[in-house]
């Protein structure tokens, strides 16, 4: 839950999002950091031809919008009771929790930037009509916040370099005291920036994911906090600006200029293996199409004077800020809305919409509407760069709401121009949040949770709730509570719930705790559901490396190599690592999918110095002795990272086993030592991959 402000069409490190300011018209030769060496910035808009962009009063800008049919969109909070919100956040109580970074971009050269300004608001609706009307701040001073999450009796809070934890212990509603996470919560420094971390390019929204971790965009390293105690986990960066998961906690990401990445797999399984370092299945490509159609035209955007940038009626061609991707989970919207990305792009003036498809494993981003968008306005200062789903199952809308959005480190001269010629960059530190909601509910009444104060026992019955954001707060705060007591409830819920989704948050609640046991985690691998399977199978990764229970675990999990699904077949290929005993189950579950690199690179990561042992069960087996390019594959890489394995007496071993592969079988022969020799031309590239994102 945080917001980064990132730059367009400048070259990054990670895939993700980027948000920040992009404004800019006309042609110049005032030195820019952002500017680019042989460049001629022309505009391409006569001036003539852009529309005034005025500050408008909120109900004025509620009259810029154009919204899907079937929903409206309304004010929940504007300036001054809230002021440059990034990033928001429902408490368990139904509080909102606001993200202001009232430093960000005081005037186009940033001056004044590190002032300690920033702060994070409690909003509150004192007469039920649906605005907020009350707000409390818990922390101010800060300098450019960029993340924050509520968590045990406190919240975590992002000012980069630093992660702190700050807690209110008197009850007064004002943070006291702070604890510090990380010295380090950053990705990249910047000359220009002093001492403090790009903000740009550092790391943000801080996400509980299902598996009890805390992960944010833009970062390697993951959190949790056990019994009090702060514990670090690698993982891999992932986006820019923004993070989300879905109902199987899979995570979902971007960059400015690549609208949807995720992954399918957890991404911790893929650097397992030393001797195999291209597996599939993190960072994937899930939108495949950059096109955006906003409202109005856009000359203010970083690199609006680049051939394509802007389409012949001036407005935004392609994606250049697209930040913060929202799963809907909620219960409000339409069924078909279930499960479909969200994400903002603010030098657009738009909300994206994809219904998202599976298939073979992975995930396609499809556009429901032609030329069109979810939600526009024809106001230039609308600037979303967050989304939420709230307790009453709308979605909210984080609007900046300002004229600059590139941050000073990048702006080009052609947006300078554009900001000073148009008045962009004043007035700052105004600032909506919105609701969008179907046409005909009703939410501003609806009653506030109260999950705070719940009986542990209560909190079980929501681990079901049709909402994800009621079943993400149950499990967080079961776990966190660490109440014994209901193990029995959470233990049948797990093994037999009414609810797929239900069984899956008591499995992972149970695993939170330290408490995940056989019988239920054998009762959950007998669900109907696809996906209960498979995240019973990792939950029971804790038993398989336990010496009283792995071996009765162990004998449960080797039959579902014949599971009828993919999901379970390809978490079983993760979670079956480490011992021989393994092999014939690895083996079958490689011959199945042989042609589906995301499930045979998930056996390929559990085989860390058994290669050479499942080439020597593959070569004996008929099954494999038909020639064909998936077949070819799988003997190379294998053969490769026997190679890399760096054991002379093994690979005397593999060039034995190459040296009998003739007569009809040559061609295994020829993959073995093409794999030795590092030749990989017959393999298929994959539709994943890190992102080229453009940044500035």
């Amino acid at each position: 839950m945080a917001i980064v402000f990132l730059p367009l069409r400048r070259p990054i490190r990670i895939a993700a999002c980027a948000v920040l300011p992009l404004l800019a018209l006309a042609p110049c030769t005032w030195g820019q950091a952002g500017d680019r060496a042989g460049e001629t910035q022309v505009s391409r808009v006569p001036a003539a031809m852009i529309p005034p962009a005025p500050a408008l009063s909120p109900e004025q800008a509620l009259k810029t919008f154009k919204v899907q049919d079937g929903f409206r969109i309304e004010l929940v909070a504007s300036e001054p009771l809230v002021q440059s919100p990034v990033a928001i956040q429902f408490g368990p109580d139904g509080r909102l929790w606001v993200l202001e970074m009232r430093g960000f971009m005081p005037n186009v050269d940033g001056e004044g930037e590190a002032a300690q300004v920033g702060r994070i608001s409690v909003l509150e609706d004192t007469n039920g009509d649906g605005r907020m009307d009350k707000s409390t701040v818990f922390l101010d001073q800060l300098v450019l916040p960029r993340a924050f999450m509520l968590l045990r009796d406190g919240v975590l809070v992002a000012e980069p370099p630093m992660l702190w934890f700050h807690r209110d212990t008197n009850g007064d509603g004002v943070a006291d005291t702070k604890t510090l996470v990380s010295d380090s919560y950053a990705v990249e420094a910047n000359p220009l920036l002093g001492n403090r971390a790009n903000l740009e390019h550092s790391a943000n929204s801080l996400t509980w994911a299902l598996d009890n971790w805390i992960y944010s965009a833009n970062y390697n390293v993951r959190f949790r906090n056990t019994g009090g105690l702060w514990e670090r986990g690698a993982t891999v960066a992932r986006g820019q600006w923004g993070l989300s998961q879905d109902d199987y906690g899979r995570l979902f990401y971007n960059s400015n200029s690549d609208q949807l990445r995720a992954d399918v797999v957890p991404a911790e399984y893929l650097s397992r293996n030393p001797n195999f370092t291209s597996a599939q299945g993190a960072n994937f490509r899930v939108g495949l199409t950059q096109d955006v159609w906003p409202g109005r035209m856009n000359p203010g955007v970083n690199r609006g004077y680049q051939a394509g940038q802007l389409r012949d009626d001036f407005t935004l061609a392609t994606f250049t800020a697209a930040c913060a991707p929202m799963i809907y989970r909620g219960n409000l919207f339409p069924a078909a809305y279930r499960g479909n990305a969200f994400l903002c792009e603010p030098a657009g003036n738009l909300v994206r919409r994809n219904v998202l498809v599976e298939k073979d494993g992975g995930i396609t981003a499809t556009m429901p509407y032609k030329d069109t968008e979810f939600l526009v306005s024809t106001d230039e200062r609308f600037r979303p760069v967050n989304l939420a789903t709230g307790p009453d199952g709308a979605m909210y809308v984080v609007d900046l709401y300002r004229g600059i959005l590139q941050h000073r480190v990048y702006v080009t001269s052609y947006l300078r121009e554009q900001i000073l010629s148009r008045e962009l960059q004043t007035p700052v530190n105004q600032g909506r949040i919105y609701r969008v909601v179907p046409a005909t509910a009703n939410v501003a009444t609806a009653p506030r949770p109260n999950l705070t104060n719940a009986a542990s026992a209560d909190l079980v019955g929501q681990l079901s709730h049709a909402n994800g954001w009621w079943r993400d707060t149950a499990q967080r705060l079961l776990v966190e509570r660490a109440d014994l007591s209901v193990l029995p409830a959470l233990r049948k819920l797990a093994a037999s719930g009414p609810s797929p989704l239900g069984q899956i948050h008591a499995l992972w609640t149970l695993d939170g705790l330290g408490h995940s046991d056989p019988v239920t985690i054998v009762s959950a691998l007998k669900s109907k559901d696809p996906q209960v399977r498979a995240n019973a199978i990792r939950v029971s990764e804790s038993l398989l490396k336990s010496r009283n229970a792995a071996p009765a675990m162990l004998a449960t999990l080797l039959p579902l190599a014949n599971d009828p699904d993919l999901n379970v077949q390809r978490q079983l290929a993760f979670s079956l690592s480490e011992n021989d005993d393994r092999l014939p189950a690895l083996a079958s579950i490689l011959f199945q999918y042989r042609e589906n690199a995301l499930v045979r690179d998930a056996v390929f990561t559990s085989l860390a110095g058994r290669e050479l042992e499942m080439l020597e069960r593959i070569t004996g087996d008929a099954a494999w002795q038909v020639q064909g390019n998936p077949a070819t594959d799988v003997l190379l890489q294998l053969s490769r990272a026997v190679f890399l394995e760096g054991n002379g007496a093994r690979i005397s071993r593999l060039l034995d086993l190459a040296a009998r592969q003739t007569g009809g079988v040559a061609w295994r022969q020829l993959a073995l030592l093409d794999g030795l020799a590092g030749d990989f031309s017959s393999v298929a590239p994959a539709r994943g991959g890190a992102a080229r994102a453009g940044a500035g």
